[in-house]
């Protein structure tokens, strides 16, 4: 039967959100994390395409279960998702079919941020600062958000979805 969707999450997305919490400031890390959210997605769905007819009936294809991802998580999908395809293809404004899904357009949007003792933090989440570095992206739309965050909202989603659904 392989990994199931609760073994991939517990081993690789769960992983790495521990990786960014110990060290959120680096880049690698961050960028681990994405692409394990976002091939958790691509997991989900082909896994239970196989073997949840019930699953297979409503989203017969990828798109809209992305769809339902991003509004579960207020967006935050499509961050994480964009960020994986950045650092991979380097930029994701190149063909315009696959633009219009992404929010961040290229790996130079993602940087570590270093942050002075003495500086105000006004913008950024405090609760993820352990060494006062973090990760910020912008946005294709120029808003710019902390990594951390995301990741966190996007991990609790899926734990709770995978706990009603009696996979975890």
């Amino acid at each position: 039967m392989g990994m199931t969707p609760s073994q991939y999450f517990e081993s690789f997305v769960q992983g790495n959100l521990d990786d960014c919490l110990e060290n959120p400031g680096c880049v690698r890390r961050a960028f681990n994390a994405a692409v394990a959210a976002s091939h958790l997605a691509d997991h989900y769905f082909a896994f239970n395409a196989r073997h949840n007819p019930g699953f297979a009936a409503v989203y017969r294809t990828i798109g809209p279960f992305i769809a339902y991802l991003d509004s579960q998580t207020n967006g935050g999908f499509r961050d994480l998702r964009s960020i994986s395809n950045a650092y991979r293809h380097l930029y994701t404004d190149t063909d315009q079919r696959k633009a219009a899904q992404s929010n961040v357009s290229s790996s130079g949007s993602i940087e570590s941020v270093v942050l002075a003792i003495d500086q105000e933090v006004s913008e950024i989440s405090e609760d993820y600062l352990t060494d006062k570095s973090v990760i910020i992206f912008r946005r294709k739309d120029g808003s710019t958000s902390e990594f951390l965050p995301v990741l966190a909202q996007f991990v609790e989603f899926w734990s709770e979805s995978l706990n009603r659904a009696g996979q975890c």
